[in-house]
């Protein structure tokens, strides 16, 4: 069934539309229908700002501990430690794509595209892991906030 996003107005295919139910094409969508903004450009502190800063203070915590896990590994005798730091920046980006897909999940961005790139980033996560790459890891994250927040700058017109 076609439909239109609430928020910006493309139209999108969706399986399920509940009548009275707002539908959104992305979670950026979702994010920014949640988030009113007046005229004056100030928006209220709600939960689904919330929710949006504390995801990208995590995803900023995972390059954190990769980039700290390098510097560390450069130091003589660093190498154990650039280890932990690295496994500490996996286990965030595990949180934080779990948390991703969780919020596109619940918001109603629930397109085959949405699921189809989550899982290819959990595959890139998993690989990431196993060649013990966090850098790989961080990037994978990047790209699904990208994806996830990509119509936040989308408006109806």
């Amino acid at each position: 069934m076609k439909v239109t996003c609430e928020h910006c107005g493309l139209p999108f295919a969706a399986v399920r539309a509940k009548p009275g139910r707002a539908l959104y094409c992305c979670s950026g969508c979702a994010l920014a229908a949640r988030v009113p903004v007046d005229a004056n450009g100030q928006f209220p502190v709600n939960g689904a700002l919330v929710t949006a800063l504390g995801l990208g203070f995590g995803l900023f915590n995972q390059l954190l501990f990769w980039l700290l896990a390098v510097l560390v590994a450069r130091q003589p005798g660093g190498v154990e430690n650039a280890g932990r730091l690295a496994w500490v920046s996996f286990g965030i980006g595990a949180l934080v794509w779990a948390a991703v897909a969780a919020c596109q999940a619940r918001v109603g961005a629930r397109r085959g595209a949405d699921w189809v790139l989550a899982g290819v980033v959990c595959a890139g996560l998993a690989g990431s892991w196993l060649v013990a790459a966090p850098g790989l890891a961080f990037a994978a994250n990047a790209v699904l906030a990208i994806w996830a927040l990509r119509g936040l700058r989308r408006r109806k017109g």
